[in-house]
């Protein structure tokens, strides 16, 4: 009796289990939906941020070719001035009065060349019928010549009078903005030795700075893809702490010949377009240099989380489950991440579904994601 009591037990136990397991198997969470988007290759500017200074394309120290008093100024200080207009001008009086006797000189000497030409004429058929010696004519023919290059150099003390004069007047060598003057009218200035003014020419400008060897590599290898062609690599300029973008990009104008050994870098200077000069010499800006345009992988920006201190992309296998997979990641691209490290070709990421995922997670796909729109602004 007690054994057969015994048998109901187990088997109500058994019953009990086995309700308990079909439990377990109703309460198990459905698979996670997830929609899927490939892994591309995206043309993609490879690119670097230097700090550079601006620098005029012409600066100009304004001094005096001849030395004298300072008697007038005609420009305002700071402000644009034209090429050939007037800045200074030095007391002229002793000058004025040199070139006068350098011409009536050089009247009296053309006088005097003159008259000896006509003897020399007279004398010369003479000779030839036996009149006059042979050495009277030669006597004439010397004198006219001596007459005549005392009146050569009569005429280039003139010019020289003439040229030291017009030094007097000191125009503007080039079209530009002036700095303040750095002497006042009635100071005396030495020739070539005191400095007047500084003019700048600000359009185009220059923006100065350093690439190390490895990106100069980068720079070459698509110079060459470009045919050697300077204008194919652009440069864009930012200002200030805001990064305000400036609406003229620049061209490389040169780049030093050798790298410093100290430094593994190279100085390089870029030209800007500046017709509004709202650029000037000193300022500190932040260029954008394009190092170069290459074919990379990219996946849509929603694909990559943050993880484990890293960046990553869940991918599902062939078991349907999730795969975290550790990426390297590079700039954003009208809405796509470049991957640099991690990924291949032909692979699917999970682009949609990843506020639950966790490795390990069983996943039903359920289709590709739609392109992400492209952002109108420039890329980050």
């Amino acid at each position: 009796m007690l054994h057969a009591r015994g048998i109901v037990l187990l088997i109500c136990l058994l019953a009990l289990c086995a309700c308990g397991s079909d439990e377990k198997k109703t309460a198990q969470p459905a698979a996670l939906k997830v929609r899927l988007a490939a892994v591309t290759l995206t043309a993609t500017e490879e690119s670097s941020v230097f700090g550079a200074t601006l620098a005029a394309k012409e600066t100009v120290e304004v001094r005096a070719q001849i030395s004298g008093y300072l008697r007038e100024q005609f420009f305002s200080e700071g402000s644009l001035v034209r090429e050939g207009a007037p800045l200074y001008k030095l007391d002229d009086r002793t000058l004025a009065a040199a070139l006068v006797t350098a011409k009536a000189q050089t009247a009296k000497a053309e006088v005097t060349w003159k008259n000896a030409e006509v003897t020399k004429d007279r004398y010369v058929p003479l000779a030839a019928k036996g009149a006059v010696s042979i050495q009277d004519r030669d006597d004439r023919v010397t004198k006219a010549a001596e007459a005549h290059a005392a009146y050569l150099s009569a005429k280039a003390d003139e010019e020289r009078a003439a040229v030291e004069l017009s030094y007097t007047s000191i125009p503007a060598p080039i079209t530009g903005y002036i700095n303040r003057s750095a002497v006042d009218a009635g100071a005396y200035v030495t020739a070539g030795s005191t400095l007047l003014t500084t003019m700048y020419r600000m359009d185009p400008i220059r923006a100065e700075f350093s690439i190390t060897d490895r990106e100069f590599t980068l720079v070459n290898k698509f110079a060459k893809e470009t045919g050697w062609d300077p204008n194919a690599l652009r440069y864009r300029l930012t200002l200030g702490d805001d990064r305000t973008p400036y609406p003229h990009e620049g061209i490389i104008e040169m780049a030093n010949p050798v790298v410093d050994p100290k430094t593994n870098t190279m100085g390089v200077r870029v030209i800007f377009p500046n017709p509004d000069n709202a650029l000037r010499p000193g300022m500190y800006v932040n260029i954008t240099s394009v190092l170069g345009k290459w074919d990379m992988l990219s996946v849509p920006e929603a694909a990559v989380v943050d993880r484990g201190g890293g960046k990553a992309v869940f991918i599902v296998n062939e078991s349907s489950v999730l795969v975290a997979v550790p990426v390297e990641t590079g700039a954003v691209r009208d809405g796509r991440r470049i991957i640099t490290k991690g990924l291949s070709p032909g692979q699917n990421v999970v682009v949609e579904g990843l506020v639950q995922a966790q490795p390990g997670m069983r996943v039903e796909v359920v289709g590709a994601a739609s392109q992400p729109a492209s952002p109108s602004g420039a890329p980050k």
